[in-house]
């Protein structure tokens, strides 16, 4: 099963860490030294490698977890305090990082930002699917070369879904991922949301399917 990577000892931050990777379907392995850091990214492979500098790491020890192979391989999320000791952190080589105290929407956005620039985009950040491109730095959505207007939650359910195309998802973890574990809505809304995307983007070709008894995913037809 795939997931995140954590180095961290904080509770707090092994709780919110697990609260994401648990609305996100996917697994978080904890680990308190580099050592186990490196062993599981080297045996495992996550999707995503997330480092508290306040582990008691020296810079040097944490450029050369950043710098190891199997690391360097993986989008890496620093998570910092507000007094971090660390004035140099842009030296290093990791891909975002969040400030303490956590909040748990913008920690799932974050991974989700960067796990979608690791799987299907180019260097300009776009994730391409056949005729459909969807720009993440400038959230926009493309069809034929034509600009698709979408409301910002229809563009943030796009989006995650086209960013692990032929992953099923509920629409419990839809719902949490793109509308926050404190929303207090149905699940219909997701169907919603999803009617509405369809109407704009699916007039010849499908890019969304239901899955039966499931949810939603989005349609694996470009990748290799």
């Amino acid at each position: 099963m795939e997931g995140y990577l954590a180095l961290t000892s904080n509770p707090d931050h092994i709780r919110d860490i697990e609260i994401v990777a648990k609305e996100d379907g996917r697994l978080a392995k904890i680990v308190a030294s580099s050592r186990e850091c490196l062993e599981e990214a080297r045996a495992w492979r996550p999707v995503c490698v997330l480092i508290d500098v306040e582990i008691g790491l020296s810079l040097g020890g944490l450029a050369a977890i950043l710098r190891d192979e199997a690391v360097s391989a993986t989008p890496a999320v620093l998570l910092i305090s507000p007094d971090s000791q660390y004035s140099n952190l842009r030296s290093l080589e990791f891909q975002d990082f969040i400030q303490a105290p956590i909040s748990i929407p913008e920690l799932r956005l974050r991974i989700f930002q960067q796990i979608a620039r690791s799987l299907g985009t180019d260097s300009d950040s776009r994730l391409r699917h056949g005729k459909l491109v969807i720009d993440l730095n400038r959230r926009q959505v493309k069809l034929n070369n034509e600009t698709v207007e979408l409301t910002y939650k229809e563009y943030a359910l796009l989006s995650f879904l086209a960013s692990s195309p032929g992953r099923p998802y509920t629409r419990e973890v839809l719902l949490n991922q793109v509308w926050g574990y404190d929303y207090f809505g149905g699940v219909r809304t997701v169907d919603v949301h999803v009617r509405r995307i369809r109407s704009r983007i699916e007039a010849d070709e499908e890019f969304i399917e239901t899955v039966r008894n499931v949810g939603y995913r989005f349609v694996d037809r470009y990748r290799d």
